[in-house]
């Protein structure tokens, strides 16, 4: 489903999954007595495929909401994960109309708001296209065109059909939501802990973070961009409070097939696999569900076009590294850089 760092089956290619990198949240002096004004408390579990830890302030129940926050997680992956058999989005892809939750009606929505809004480079009907490039790997032979061209016959965002509760997909379609569902389910899980009594925590799984509230200095959120090209290195560090942000890159996953090089993110409006990607991709926005989607699209789109929508868009801030090491940022993307 959602990332394959830990425990899933990862394909080599990638349309709506990406591989997280490069984020990791600076605590240096949070937990200073001397300073701090909340003590707070953290833990990591497996979880969505990835790691997921979260830190919450102090408090008597905060063991209690822990518990709860991390069983909450599971249930969510049980809807959303293509690798269980019953979950809901399995369910779907097998049985073609269903009725389905809330949570699974809020995601394939919001995909299809960001796939009119990106022309469709984000797209989570793809999984054909993911399991034929899977089948090349196997048999050491790419694709041809007319296996593309077929596949592409029943693929596109705009054959889901919504009724109420009821999605219907065409019947040789299948989704995946892996790369906008571990979003939803990091801002699921920060609305969890806030009606426990959570005034000031952090989510993060595997590179998809919302925070809310303060951190134990009584300042935002302090998050570090690594440099892909050195990974003792920050790049980049920004300052967040009551939004979401997702990072991501992979400059080193490739598939070689009769010795050519095949990269490994899939162009759903073509089928073919992109050759050219950003390095990392860093997305800000007002929650991590439309942070998480975003990034996975603008690894399609490339920097310029990715640039060029994000400046457009007020609610959204962008920062890239290319194959280069050269940085780009959307226009509105330094007021998060700044304590």
């Amino acid at each position: 489903m959602l990332n394959k760092d830990k425990g899933e089956k990862p394909s080599p290619f990638v349309i709506m999954k990406r591989y997280p990198l490069i984020l990791f949240i600076l605590l240096a002096g949070c937990f200073n007595s001397g300073k701090s004004f909340v003590s707070y408390v953290s833990r990591e579990e497996p979880a969505l495929g990835t790691f997921v830890s979260i830190t919450i302030e102090k408090s008597p129940k905060c063991e209690r909401i822990l518990n709860g926050a991390f069983s909450f997680i599971r249930e969510l992956e049980k809807k959303f994960s293509v690798y269980i058999p019953d979950s809901e989005v399995s369910r779907l892809n097998s049985e073609k109309k269903i009725e389905v939750s809330e949570d699974l009606i809020y995601v394939i929505k919001k995909s299809i708001e960001v796939s009119k809004i990106t022309g469709g480079v984000f797209d989570i009907t793809v999984l054909p296209l993911i399991n034929l490039y899977r089948e090349a790997e196997k048999k050491r032979v790419p694709p041809s065109d007319e296996d593309i061209r077929k596949i592409l016959q029943y693929t596109g965002y705009e054959k889901i059909k919504i009724k109420d509760n009821i999605i219907q997909i065409p019947e040789k379609a299948e989704i995946d939501t892996g790369g906008i569902a571990k979003g939803y389910i990091v801002d699921s899980t920060a609305k969890f802990l806030k009606k426990n009594g959570v005034q000031n925590g952090l989510v993060n799984a595997g590179g998809d973070i919302y925070c809310f509230g303060r951190n134990s200095e009584g300042g935002k959120w302090k998050i570090g961009i690594r440099d892909p090209f050195n990974k003792e290195k920050t790049i980049k560090t920004i300052y967040i409070s009551d939004c979401g942000v997702a990072t991501s890159g992979d400059y080193e996953r490739y598939l070689y097939i009769k010795g050519k090089k095949y990269g490994h993110i899939i162009n759903p409006l073509t089928g073919k696999t992109v050759q050219d990607f950003p390095v990392s991709v860093t997305v800000i926005a007002p929650d991590t569900t439309t942070a998480d989607a975003f990034a996975t699209a603008f690894f399609v789109m490339g920097v310029e076009k990715s640039i060029n929508l994000v400046n457009k868009l007020e609610e959204v801030s962008l920062f890239i590294i290319d194959g280069n090491g050269k940085l780009y940022e959307s226009e509105n993307f330094s007021k998060f850089t700044l304590p």
